[in-house]
């Protein structure tokens, strides 16, 4: 996956991906209660912006994806080595799922207090559920589920049908991933980094897609 780095010509070259300047935020926050929740937007059918706080979950590691996948390595799944695909979850009967059908496109802001860093993430959602054929994605989501916490798995499996402890069967062993548990998606196409403090700092990275491939570029620019 290759870069191509962009000179501002009032701040020069930059030399990291919003990837790479994410992974240090998260690193120095993660202690840090509430840092994985970050604000995802959408759009209803009457174009009216919806927002709602959701839990970052990691980073979809999209390797064994076929090359014409679209969240594969070769169409900017990828950047400096670094996954870049958003996890997320949500439920089926969620407003934001009518939402995402109707416009999948979105943005999520991700806000760092520890470091005054805000990130505005682009890029469209992809919701995978029962019936979505791709067997990666199906394995993502099932590793997904198996990774929630008990209650966080419960808050699915209100349906008396489906006997449950805390997302648990009565041996112990986790529930089968129910229909309405969704993986959510969402596959960065622009990233807008600030930085507060200090002398402000502001970077844009954009996928620019040609023939061949998708490619990540940056640039800084003025706050």
């Amino acid at each position: 996956m290759s870069s191509e780095v962009i000179e501002d010509e009032d701040f020069g070259p930059t030399d990291q991906s919003w990837r790479s300047l994410l992974e240090v935020s998260v690193a120095k926050s993660r202690k840090i209660r509430g840092s994985n929740y970050v604000q995802i937007s959408t759009v209803n059918q009457d174009g009216e912006p919806r927002c709602r706080t959701v839990v970052f979950r990691g980073f979809l590691n999209s390797v064994n994806l076929p090359e014409d996948h679209a969240m594969s390595p070769n169409n900017g799944g990828y950047f400096d080595g670094k996954p870049c695909v958003m996890k997320m979850c949500t439920d089926l009967r969620s407003k934001k799922v009518e939402e995402v059908a109707h416009q999948p496109i979105s943005e999520m802001v991700w806000w760092f207090p520890k470091t005054s860093e805000q990130y505005r993430v682009r890029g469209s959602l992809l919701l995978v559920g029962d019936e979505y054929d791709d067997r990666a994605l199906q394995i993502a989501r099932k590793e997904m589920w198996g990774n929630l916490s008990d209650p966080a798995r419960e808050s699915f499996l209100d349906d008396k049908s489906v006997p449950s402890i805390r997302g648990r069967g009565d041996d112990g062993k986790i529930v089968p991933v129910p229909a309405n548990f969704l993986l959510m998606l969402l596959n960065p196409t622009y990233v807008d980094y600030l930085r507060l403090t200090g002398a402000q700092y502001r970077q844009i990275d954009q996928r620019v897609h040609d023939a061949i491939q998708s490619t990540w570029s940056s640039k800084r620019v003025k706050p």
